[in-house]
């Protein structure tokens, strides 16, 4: 039987989350870890194709060079002789341990061949969310790399590891939003004060940054430097996630670069960010991917 409430009375009822304890939170950490390595290891026994379609989610995006469907461009590729090895060097999880990301180094090796072609090798920097499916595993949602020269220190093997910082538990339910209007922040304050401003105001401290043909920048000064180039970049989303908690999400999509008062783009680039809340206020980007694409 409906109750029907008088005009003028207004009825607020609040709903707690489930609130997730500081251990669950430290278990979907080693959980989501583990995953990335388990990846990893079955791209080294069984190769990379049938790694990548264990892994990916139906919808997955991988950027060839541009977003697209991950599964139906890995079932497209034929079998290889090479080898791709990576392991996890960071690696953050949302407050309800159901949406994380990780980044870390690869190493891609082409053997020998009968035509005397010695083995090449090629290093660089892999950046994946992951998102908690209802079967308890993790699976990826967004993949992208970059490609470097071998790095000096913490490349495949060295076992380096950090974790993120833990998020803040949440106790009442996120508002719905969509992180594609952070993206559009981002792109406004480029415009108006520059990149390295922008990143001033938009990142947080201890920000990653990977661009490709560059080793990743780690802390919002050396993202700074890794950014500083001429003019400013307008991001376009086209997809985007947050986790139930509403404190990490991830935007993706490509960017064009304005220098002075000119109407056509200077360049072009694909775009992955990752967004934390700050003390459940502000949105800062916590992680960000620039690979450029072909000039125009």
């Amino acid at each position: 039987m409906k109750r029907f409430v008088p005009v003028g009375v207004v009825v607020m009822v609040v709903l707690p989350m489930l609130v997730p304890s500081p251990a669950a939170a430290d278990a979907a950490l080693d959980s989501l870890v583990a995953s990335e390595r388990a990846f990893a290891a079955l791209s080294s026994a069984k190769g990379m194709k049938e790694a990548f379609l264990t892994y990916l989610t139906e919808d997955a995006v991988v950027f060839q060079p541009t977003a697209t469907n991950g599964r139906k461009a890995w079932e497209g590729r034929p079998e290889s002789k090479s080898t791709l090895l990576w392991e996890p060097s960071f690696a953050q999880v949302s407050s309800a341990g159901d949406l994380g990301y990780t980044t870390g180094p690869w190493e891609h090796r082409t053997p020998a061949d009968s035509a005397g072609t010695p083995e090449r090798l090629a290093y660089g920097h892999f950046n994946s969310v992951w998102r908690k499916q209802r079967h308890g595993g993790w699976r990826v949602v967004a993949d992208i790399g970059v490609a470097h020269g071998k790095p000096d220190r913490g490349g495949v093997g060295s076992g380096e590891f950090t974790p993120g910082p833990t998020m803040p538990i949440r106790t009442m339910k996120p508002p719905r939003l969509h992180l594609g209007e952070q993206d559009q922040k981002l792109s406004k304050t480029m415009r108006t004060v520059g990149p390295r401003d922008a990143l001033a105001a938009h990142g947080a401290l201890d920000m990653r940054l990977s661009v490709e043909g560059k080793l990743p920048a780690i802390g919002i000064e050396a993202a700074q430097a890794l950014i500083d180039f001429e003019g400013y970049l307008v991001f376009h989303e086209q997809g985007s996630g947050v986790a139930s908690s509403g404190d990490l999400g991830y935007t993706y999509g490509w960017a064009e670069r304005f220098v002075g008062s000119n109407t056509a783009p200077a360049d072009s680039s694909v775009y992955l960010h990752v967004w934390r809340q700050d003390k459940g206020r502000t949105w800062l980007l916590a992680l960000a991917v620039l690979n450029p694409l072909q000039s125009h």
